[in-house]
Order: C-alpha cells, then structure tokens, then sequence
C-alpha cells in the first residue's frame, strides 16, 4: 500500500526542498499525506482542465512542476474558477505535491533534461562553486550562427515560434546557458559564467536591452517547454514503481496548459 507520504519521500530524494530557490511555494499543496494512492498523475500545471483530467481518470495525486498556490487564496468564495479547482480536488480526495525549483537545480533535473534535448556538449553547472546550481552551461561542437541555432531550439522543443535577441557584439552562438521558465533576472551570473547565448523563457523587455547591450544573445522559447516534466517525473516514479514492485498506476496528463495561442 503506498501512501502520499511514500510518494514524497521518493521525490524529496531526488529533489530535496532544501535546495528551491527563497520565497518559491513549493512542496505539497493540498489534501493528506497519509491517504493511500492508487493512481499518480504527473502535470506541468493544476488548472481546472487539469483537475477535470485528474477526476475522469480517477486519479488520487497530482504530481506538478509548477505549484499550485503560487498566490494565496484571499477567501474561498466558489465564484472564483481558482477556488472551484481546489474544491473539486478536496471533494474528490486528490492531493497535489508540487516540485518546483528544487527540480529545476536538482541532478539530473528539469534544466538537465532541457540540456538534453539540445545535445550540447561538456554540459555543467552555471555556477561551479554551488552543488545545486539554478542553470546548466553546454557548448556547441563549433560557433554557430544565431539563427541556425535559434531554429534548432525551436525544433528540439517543439514550439510553434520563439523570440531571440541578438547581442551588440554580434558573436556566433558556442557557450550556451540555460535555465528553464522565466530566469531572465539570472542574466548577470549567465554573463559571469562565460555563456555568450542564453535560453530562458518570458523575457522582460527592458531586461532584452540590457542582454543584449551586455553582449549576450538570448533565445526565449517560452515557459512552457517545462512541460518535459510529465513525462520524465513519470520515469522516475515508474522505475521506482518497478524496482519496489508497487501496485501503482502512473499516467501522464494530457491536458496542453499553454495558454498562448501563435499566429
């Protein structure tokens, strides 16, 4: 019998809380951890659609990488579609564990699978001297046009289109950082590790003409590329699923959480 609880320890293991990022409300949201879990649901967000999923597939935990109360709650008044979400997960017994920029810095975490993706080499840590670093830093095997580049992130992580800023210095891409979701506010540290490209995702306006007056190119293929979450939170719970044999079902959302539409 595996319970929520049991279901947190794996993933704490693996992306301990220790090491999210100040102020960031993560960890787990909502239900009881000593409920017994039949069905795990992993998901990049908890919106309605998500939580209507989660119930027509008789699911008892949802396993998300953004949390789901990134802003309290300042009454519980059902008109609002966010506090109907919370009452249907209440009503139908599904809690909600949420695993956020611990996973983003955690070994072999989100910012990892991202790097993957691009095939980059001599991939590590943005900052060298932090054991849990926020970014990854990769190279391409040789200078590459930014162009050339910015339509290979765009295919690696099919996305309909990205934004891209070209520095004042008008250098070829090689030294790539990246740092999943909206990171544009770490473009300092990405200047100081040497990076001459960065891959982050809801840039600021103001902050692309600082980039890009600091010489650094930036690709913005937009939040939602975190959405590799569902499926490799799906792999480490099914390996360990199959190494502890549990009766656990594991399935992936199927919901498409991006909210913006692309002409």
């Amino acid at each position: 019998m595996v319970k929520v609880q049991d279901i947190i320890n794996k993933i704490e293991e693996f992306a301990p809380l220790s090491i999210k990022m100040d102020g960031d409300p993560t960890g787990f949201q909502l239900g009881d951890k000593e409920q017994t879990v039949n069905r795990v649901m992993t998901t990049l967000d908890v919106r309605p659609s998500v939580v209507a999923e989660a119930i027509d597939k008789k699911v008892d935990l949802i396993v998300a990488h953004h949390p789901v109360m990134f802003n309290a709650a300042h009454n519980l008044d059902l008109a609002s579609p966010q506090n109907q979400m919370y009452r249907d997960l209440l009503s139908h017994n599904i809690s909600v564990y949420a695993s956020h920029t611990n996973l983003d810095k955690a070994h072999g975490g989100m910012n990892d699978w991202l790097m993957e993706e691009l095939g980059l080499q001599n991939v590590r840590f943005l900052d060298e001297n932090d054991d849990y670093s926020i970014g990854r830093m990769g190279e391409t095997e040789k200078p590459m046009d930014l162009v050339d580049f910015a339509k290979m992130v765009r295919d690696a992580y099919h996305v309909q289109n990205l934004r891209y800023v070209k520095s004042d210095l008008g250098q070829k891409v090689h030294k790539v950082a990246i740092i999943g979701g909206d990171a544009g506010k770490f473009y300092p540290e990405v200047l100081k590790a040497g990076a001459d490209t960065f891959i982050t995702g809801d840039v600021y306006y103001h902050t692309a003409h600082d980039m890009m007056a600091n010489g650094l190119n930036v690709i913005d293929p937009g939040h939602h590329i975190e959405a590799i979450f569902i499926k490799e939170m799906a792999n480490i719970l099914n390996d360990w699923k199959r190494s502890n044999k549990l009766e656990l079902d594991i399935v992936q959302s199927e919901v498409d959480t991006e909210p913006y539409n692309f002409l």
